[in-house]
């Protein structure tokens, strides 16, 4: 990974070096936000959804600077690049780069190496609480992928079909964090894993949007796997490895169990690498040219019980309302959510295969539960730098002030309300809120159950190449605790070629 952001680095660089000609553009950002306010956290829903740049901490403040270049090599060709670095007070991290990487686009589709924030292919990234593995919510993973820029129509389809997909591999870099998270709370946690490896991949099939009734459906999957699990027994850690080579990069493609698991003492890796995901249906409504309403479903599993559907109504359901008018429009947008992960197949997981002889010959039913959200033994958890990638409504690892490094709260029933619009030519706004309720987990339930109501209301004022923004979220409850921040944010749009 570290040759493939060398590569970005260079051919961004290179790039750079052809600014003098007319068909490359160099554009820069710089931004400056700050959050300040009561309570031990910066209010969730100014962090949620973000990609981790603002801090979860209270009070505190970023200065980021971004170089964005774009270079056409002929008709069907561009190439594209950026630097983001970011440096932070009162923060987790002071200084680091967010976005690294250099783009190489074909007609409609792409291969990429570096560190990106990806954008959501489904879901509003302004309104809706995300992907359930692929979401926004976390620092970008470093990855090396190639996919279709949008929907691309497939040909002799007569313009009906449409299909978009990504997938490759990438790398976490967070090791230190968990190690130094593990060591601040060694009495809480079993171990931590560095080093390991991320693949994910998607893949939409869409009828052609602008009938008057379309279908979007396909399948989002992400899987950590490799690296290196340190456990502690009798005061010291133990090393577990994990292969990195070309079998395990196949193996993570389709999760399938070994045939020889069973012959196996140690009973381990059934499925190789830590699996989870979700299966999309969705149904489009044009109204008329402008309004489009739309239903769908996300379906979370992480392994074969949650792809069955034997997860109850656990998923993610939503209604979304666009407005594409041109001009001001008081609604802009609006989508209400409600998502559940109280099931999760079950409370009962009986397999043989978690067995030892003579038990394990003995044991003839079948009961595929707990699938514990977002945790896993190896791994410790589906996170990056202490945030779930997924949906920020299972609460973060981050946030668990006594330094346990699980997820302690993935048994959640929440509803999510956003609406956007303008208000003038250059002023638009921004409402969102949310309620959940959380049971902790099979494992360890809670005692009482968790709630918190977030909410937020935003301005943003766009004159020419400025862009100023205000906001005042808070969140009521027990998980967050009470917590009110005013946040101001700054960002200049420039233009170099």
């Amino acid at each position: 990974m570290k040759k493939a952001l060398s590569i970005a680095i260079g051919t961004l660089l290179a790039t750079s070096v052809q600014a003098q000609e007319p068909n490359t553009q160099v554009t820069y950002d710089l931004t400056a936000e700050t959050a300040v306010g009561t309570g031990d956290f910066t209010a969730y829903q100014l962090t949620t959804n973000r990609h981790h740049v603002l801090a979860t901490r209270a009070n505190t403040a970023y200065l980021r600077g971004a170089v964005n270049v774009v270079h056409s090599l002929n008709q069907n060709l561009l190439l594209s690049g950026a630097v983001d670095v970011v440096a932070s007070a009162h923060a987790d991290h002071k200084a680091y780069l967010q976005q690294c990487f250099a783009n190489l686009q074909w007609k409609d589709f792409f291969i990429e190496a570096g560190i990106r924030e990806q954008k959501p292919v489904l879901r509003n990234s302004q309104l809706s609480v995300g992907h359930f593995a692929k979401g926004i919510n976390a620092k970008p993973i470093p990855q090396v992928h190639i996919g279709t820029t949008d929907f691309w129509t497939v040909p002799y389809t007569k313009g009906w079909l449409q299909v978009h997909f990504d997938g490759g591999y990438g790398k976490f870099m967070d090791s230190k964090y968990r190690e130094d998270a593990f060591r601040q709370a060694e009495d809480l946690n079993l171990g931590y894993t560095k080093g390991a490896y991320y693949h994910q991949k998607h893949l939409y099939f869409r009828t052609n949007p602008e009938k008057r009734f379309f279908v979007t459906a396909g399948i989002e999957h992400v899987a950590q796997f490799a690296g290196t699990y340190y456990e502690k027994k009798g005061g010291e850690l133990v090393a577990k490895g994990k292969p990195a080579n070309l079998k395990a990069f196949w193996n993570v493609v389709v999760p399938v169990g070994d045939s020889k698991y069973y012959e196996n003492d140690a009973l381990e890796d059934w499925v190789y690498g830590n699996h989870l995901g979700s299966m999309t249906v969705q149904l489009g409504w044009n109204i008329d040219k402008h309004h489009q309403l739309q239903v769908y479903l996300d379906d979370p599993f992480e392994d074969g019980s949650g792809m069955r559907k034997s997860n109850g109504w656990d998923g993610l359901w939503g209604v979304e309302y666009t407005n594409k008018a041109a001009g001001r429009q008081w609604v802009r947008g609006a989508v209400i959510e409600y998502f559940q992960s109280t099931n999760q197949s079950g409370p009962i997981h009986y397999d043989r295969g978690d067995y030892p002889e003579p038990i394990r010959s003995q044991i003839t039913d079948l009961v595929t539960g707990i699938d514990d959200y977002y945790n896993h033994v190896f791994y410790g958890g589906y996170a990056n730098y202490g945030m779930t990638p997924g949906i920020a409504l299972i609460t973060s690892p981050i946030y668990n002030k006594d330094g346990n490094t699980t997820y302690r709260d993935n048994r959640v029933k929440a509803w999510n309300v956003g609406v956007e619009g303008e208000i003038t030519d250059r002023l638009s706004y921004l409402v969102k809120g949310s309620y959940r309720e959380g049971w902790g987990t099979y494992h360890v339930p809670l005692a009482e159950k968790h709630h918190s109501f977030d909410a937020m209301l935003q301005g943003t004022y766009q004159l020419g190449a400025w862009q100023f923004s205000g906001a005042f979220a808070f969140d009521k409850g027990n998980i967050y605790g009470d917590c009110s921040t005013f946040n101001f944010k700054i960002n200049y749009h420039g233009k170099l070629l």
